[in-house]
């Protein structure tokens, strides 16, 4: 992929110690935004910095509700001037031949041990981010910058003779963000100009005026005139489905993003309908049906290579199009709201794009294609092959500069309505969502994690999370924004590392800043984002505050829009901490209660680290349950996740071979085989370190621990508790390393 790059090739110095002062606004209309400051003390010849990052409503800074925690970090003077002012984004200037390396967040994947970490006498860190160890006395922080809101009348702008005229210059100043408010100010404009009569002295003008007028309502936030303007459009009895088809897009698209996924989904079935097009039926589907449709869809695609496939001849039924469009709508919708029809109704774009020809959608229906065959199907290489066919189509007909489609005479048309003027041939972008933002996600947080490690991944969403601010696609920026998080937490990078600060502080200042009415926020992607603040509060040991959501709070509304993706998050975050945290009993409840919410992670990451943790705490099932039939039961269980996890292994999986060795271990002390325990501990130790998953290398040594205690061996118990420690020091895990180190002054 061409904007896709590698961290691991990329050469950066490493991020100043940063800690995090996470809040939580009291609304949802809000992000999660970062400042930092820096102060100087001379005791104890320390300088301390503090990162703040908060999720602020973006209005006036005088309306900030800020409700914060702090976790200081420390480093000493010389360090901090050694390393420089280092971010995610810098890239140095050093050759391959320099003896240190670093990846894009800070962490060597060959450091050189030096002290530092959590506790005091932890004898290793990695890059100098670890080092957090409580300052000696606190500093408050400086209020956090928020842009001002502008607030742009018909006075401010210079208004146009014409209606289309000023159509044409507000279609031009939608291509910033920035300027989303003077734009829709032009549009506003020139409805005001045609007026009501417009809809029959020039249709086509109208319709182009309510509708991107429409959609630039939907990207300030002000949503009373983006429906009046798609009611207005909606309600016409003189208009066919396909000229309403831009009106009903965006409708569905905005309906999405606040979260009305059944009713986004139901939207798309009905528009569907009426265009007379095959139609799926809204229930969940059978495993037997989804393996019929997927044997059709394999014979259909044959052997092709992804350069077959991205030559397959050009798309010119209009009807065909827009049918394969709302497909591609749903398909998130969908993936949320009856996870079991996503198979189906990607397989249905797949052989209507054999049969037709290539489209903006064929891309997104082979991407979700490759999906399946890497997550169902258990195929990532005719995974990546699909991804690649995806990338093709797009770099062939330059869709990722827009979603419009290039009439014969030579103009862009969006479906059904031209632009009113050849000035706009090219650069212009209707407004409409670039496709590369969305291609990031799907390709680096679905089909590539199967095939190559997490980290490599970290640069490629950052990027993601860029292009989709940049251009306003606030959804794909936000699924970008929740995947890397999650990738930095499952990967082992520093808990609250200034890679999450700098990386929310740089989200920020893509944001729209046109005014009070301005939504630039994606509810699902922020409750994402608090959920995973909320894991690191509770293994840095940080209390919430009175007014913050805790997991059942953030579990309620996850319910309540009914979200299964994150849902499934929330169970998944808690069953990693009471892992973590050694509460295997409430873990197993956990499990119990969740029932199959995995399903809901087709493809993801989160669902392989949802199997491996389900095999670990069902084998520490089997030996707590007191019943031989429930531990039978749990037995049955373990040996069917582990089964599952030596599948992937055989396919050369990089991020869960540690894993494996881990399962290997349980399973083997679980049977009385010490040979073998200790052999695939040592292994999953080693594996662990290797591929820098520091905090299964915590987890492993913790284990191992508590395995060499079991069999009496007092020596090897205490060097792995101590590794352990080490281990969760330089993860950040103060809460974890604190209940060790109480347990170990507990047993002397």
């Amino acid at each position: 992929m061409g904007s896709s790059r590698s961290s691991s090739s990329i050469r950066c110095r490493p991020p100043e110690e940063a800690s995090g002062r996470w809040s939580r606004s009291k609304t949802n209309r809000s992000l999660y935004s970062s400042s930092s400051s820096k102060t100087m003390s001379n005791k104890s010849n320390e300088s301390e910095r503090y990162i703040t990052a908060s999720m602020v409503s973006r209005s006036r800074p005088d309306r900030l509700e800020r409700d914060s925690w702090t976790i200081p970090t420390s480093t000493t003077s010389t360090d901090t001037e050694a390393r420089g002012e280092g971010s995610l984004g810098d890239t140095c200037n050093g050759s391959d031949n320099e003896t240190t390396s670093y990846d894009t967040i800070g962490l060597r994947f060959d450091d050189i041990p030096t002290l530092g970490g959590v506790a005091r006498d932890a004898t290793k860190s990695v890059g100098g981010v670890s080092e957090i160890t409580a300052p000696l006395h606190y500093i408050p922080t400086p209020s956090i910058s928020v842009p001002q809101e502008k607030n742009l009348t018909e006075t401010t702008i210079k208004a146009n003779s014409t209606p289309r005229a000023n159509l044409l210059a507000g279609l031009k100043a939608a291509d910033h963000p920035g300027q989303y408010v003077t734009a829709a100010e032009y549009l506003a404009l020139g409805r005001k100009q045609i007026g009501p009569s417009g809809w029959e002295t020039n249709k086509p003008l109208s319709l182009q005026l309510y509708n991107e007028g429409a959609s630039l309502a939907y990207r300030t936030g002000d949503t009373n005139t983006m429906n009046v303007l798609l009611d207005d459009v909606l309600s016409r009895t003189d208009l066919t489905v396909m000229e309403k088809f831009r009106a009903y897009e965006i409708k569905i698209i905005a309906r999405h993003s606040a979260d009305q996924v059944q009713e986004s989904f139901a939207l798309g079935l009905d528009v569907l309908k009426q265009l007379g097009l095959p139609l799926l039926i809204d229930k969940s589907r059978s495993k037997v049906s989804v393996v019929i449709e997927y044997i059709k869809t394999k014979r259909a695609l044959g052997k092709r290579t992804a350069k077959e496939l991205a030559s397959l001849p050009r798309l010119t039924d209009e009807r065909i199009g827009m049918g394969l469009r709302i497909s591609e709508l749903l398909l998130t919708s969908c993936y949320q709201a009856q996870p079991t029809m996503f198979p189906l109704l990607v397989f249905q774009m797949v052989r209507a794009t054999l049969k037709h020809g290539i489209n903006i959608s064929a891309n997104e229906a082979f991407v979700a294609y490759g999906i399946l065959l890497c997550g169902a199907f258990h195929d990532p290489q005719r995974g990546r092959e699909m991804a690649k066919a995806g990338e093709l189509i797009l770099e062939t007909y330059e869709f990722k500069k827009s979603r419009a489609t290039l009439g014969a005479d030579g103009l862009i048309y969006h479906w059904t309505a031209p632009l009113q003027d050849t000035l706009l041939r090219e650069g212009h972008h209707l407004c409409v969502e670039y496709v590369e933002s969305r291609f990031i996600y799907a390709v680096e947080g679905l089909i590539y994690h199967w095939s190559k490690p997490l980290r490599d991944s970290l640069e490629p969403l950052h990027e993601g999370n860029l292009l989709g601010m940049k251009c306003g696609d606030i959804e794909s920026a936000g699924f970008n924004l929740e995947l890397y998080l999650a990738r930095t937490y499952y990967s082992g990078c520093q808990l609250g590392g200034s890679a999450v600060t700098e990386f929310i502080d740089k989200h920020i200042k893509y944001q729209d800043i046109d005014g009070d009415d301005s939504q630039q926020v994606h509810i699902t992607s922020e409750l994402h984002i608090e959920n995973h603040f909320l894991a690191l509060k509770k293994l840095r040991g940080v209390e919430i505050q009175e007014d913050e959501r805790d997991f059942d709070g953030i579990l309620a509304v996850a319910k309540d829009i009914g979200n299964q993706v994150l849902t499934g998050n929330i169970y998944l975050i808690r069953l990693d901490l009471k892992v973590f945290f050694g509460e295997w009993e409430e873990a197993a409840e956990i499990l119990n209660s969740a029932g199959h919410l995995q399903d809901a992670h087709l493809a993801m990451f989160a669902g392989v680290r949802w199997t491996i943790l389900e095999a670990l705490i069902s084998i520490k099932a089997s030996r707590f349950s007191k019943k031989i039939l429930t531990s039978l039961k749990w037995r049955r269980r373990a040996n069917k996740s582990v089964e599952t996890v030596r599948g992937w292994a055989k396919k050369k999986n990089p991020n869960i071979e540690h894993s494996l060795h881990l399962l290997e271990a349980e399973l083997a002390s679980l049977n009385g085989k010490k040979k073998k325990a200790i052999l695939h501990y040592r292994h999953a130790i080693y594996t662990a370190d290797k591929n820098c998953f520091l905090q299964d290398q915590a987890l492993s040594n913790e284990l191992a621990s508590l395995y060499f205690a079991s069999i009496g061996d007092t020596t090897q118990m205490s060097i792995h508790r101590e590794n352990a420690i080490r281990c969760y020091s330089e993860w950040g895990a103060t809460a974890k390393v604190e209940q060790l180190q109480t347990r170990t002054t507990c047993a002397n």
